[in-house]
């Protein structure tokens, strides 16, 4: 039976001249950069989310995961400065301006977000030739799932404990799969003969292995999770790849986790290498594993027989879960639920100006004087700094500057003083002295979406979970 399969084969490569053909092409596409490895690193540092079975590595990659740069271990690849677009942040408390730290960590926890839209009926969204802005409100709570720090053998907990408690059911049935079908497949390959693709098989593991020693041992935490007695209220910071930006996110919830979130780096737990005579042999076994992998490419495209195909069904296979089953926002979602301990909430709307996204942020802010409460702590610092100092970047201080901020504040008393439906009609004196102005019709949009924002978000009646 196991002479005619192979006989059978054989035959079709005879009389079928393009299977031959197509079989001294496809493994080529190996060399082809298909496999986004930075992403793929990215979230093997964050998380180790990536199963060892799916580490074929294209030239490309070669060079990223052979660099000797010591920072590819203190933080994820695409969180290094220059490795993906930055994401600037606005403290809505004290007004500080700052880099985010881990910018594309963030990217991709929002991106798995499902996102409610709250829709802006106001009628300046009716205008023309408006500069729509997007904003996305990311309610930031506090999980109860964080990966603990205490346990006596933190090797052991990072090895066997942590995937079956942090990933998704989704991962670990895809890993499983991923395995039995790798397995399927060796063994489909030593039946057949078809030896070059045995071995290119069996050196993808243990080219997973040695990234994951290298790599993928140390899952990132937040490196403050917890304050001092009297330092949790809540906060507001604003977050966009530019000033001049018409996406905008606006992060509010506890001030501990958006501090560690967004101003700090994520802290590395667990074993990792850290001798350089350790490091150097593992990158050297790598190396031998990457040109092994590329050596039997080379060889199956030479003969133009079966050993093709297996090698490119498997490629293939790789690259399918990791853009389709597993993506890495996916693996993003289960990092900050399960090590993280944050659960995000994603809201999003839209608003015809500049200005009338400067009047909800404002009205959100619960560090701004006329939305303080007996919950919140006062501010350190005077009322027209913190509060109102994460506008000045985005909108210079003056005389104009200070009309808008008083005209806004004064709004913003009388909404909350009236409650939130009374909101878009300002008493007579306020429309008396500022419905002239330009921007006043932005500024009633701005404190009309806030109140839909917090009536829809809860942002107001869900108190901080706090530890």
């Amino acid at each position: 039976m196991l002479e005619t399969a192979i006989k059978a084969l054989e035959r079709i490569l005879q009389n079928h001249s393009w299977v031959t053909e197509l079989a001294g092409i496809l493994p080529l596409s190996a060399l082809i950069d298909f496999i986004d490895i930075p992403a793929k690193l990215h979230i093997f540092q964050l998380v180790g989310a990536a199963p060892l079975w799916s580490w074929p590595i294209t030239p490309a990659g070669s060079r990223l995961l052979l660099s000797d740069d010591r920072d590819l271990q203190r933080h994820c690849y695409l969180d290094r400065y220059g490795n993906s677009v930055p994401l600037v942040a606005l403290d809505g408390r004290f007004g500080a301006e700052y880099v985010v730290a881990s910018p594309e960590t963030i990217r991709l926890c929002i991106a798995s977000l499902p996102a409610h839209a709250i829709i802006n009926m106001h009628p300046n969204m009716k205008g023309r030739d408006l500069r729509l802005q997007e904003l996305d409100i990311i309610h930031v709570m506090r999980s109860g799932t964080e990966s603990s720090r205490t346990t006596r053998y933190p090797w052991l907990r990072n090895l066997f404990l942590d995937p079956w408690r942090l990933y998704s059911f989704r991962y670990l049935a895809t890993s499983l799969v991923g395995w039995a079908t790798l397995l399927a497949a060796i063994a489909m390959s030593a039946v057949l003969q078809t030896y070059i693709a045995l071995a290119f098989l069996v050196a993808i593991p243990f080219t997973g292995v040695v990234v994951y020693v290298l790599y993928g041992s140390t899952p990132r935490g937040l490196l403050v999770s917890t304050g001092a007695s009297g330092t949790k209220h809540d906060r507001l910071v604003l977050v966009a790849e530019h000033l001049n930006a018409t996406h905008w996110t606006a992060l509010y919830g506890d001030s501990i986790l958006l501090n560690s979130l967004l101003n700090r780096p994520l802290e590395p737990r667990g074993p990792s290498v850290s001798t350089p005579t350790t490091r150097t042999l593992f990158r050297t076994v790598l190396r031998i594993l990457i040109l092994s992998q590329w050596a039997m490419i080379l060889a199956a495209a030479a003969t133009k027989d079966w050993n093709s195909y297996f090698i490119c069904f498997w490629i293939t296979f790789c690259i399918a879960v990791h853009a389709y089953v597993i993506p890495v926002r996916s693996s993003a979602a289960d990092w900050v639920v399960g090590y993280a301990g944050v659960r995000l909430k994603r809201y999003q709307t839209s608003l015809s100006s500049r200005r009338a996204i400067l009047n909800t942020i404002l009205a959100l802010n619960p560090a701004t004087p006329a939305l303080g409460s007996e919950t919140q702590q006062p501010s350190p610092i005077g009322p027209d700094e913190g509060p109102f100092k994460w506008i000045d970047p985005i909108l210079e201080q003056g005389p104009a500057r200070a009309r808008w901020q008083e005209a806004s504040r004064m709004l913003m008393e009388e909404a909350q003083s009236r409650g939130g439906k009374d909101a878009a009609y300002p008493s007579s004196r306020w429309a008396d002295e500022y419905s002239r102005d330009y921007w006043s019709p932005y500024v009633l949009e701005g404190i009309e979406v806030a109140a839909q924002i917090k009536q829809e978000a809860n942002l107001l009646d869900e108190p901080l979970r706090v530890a």
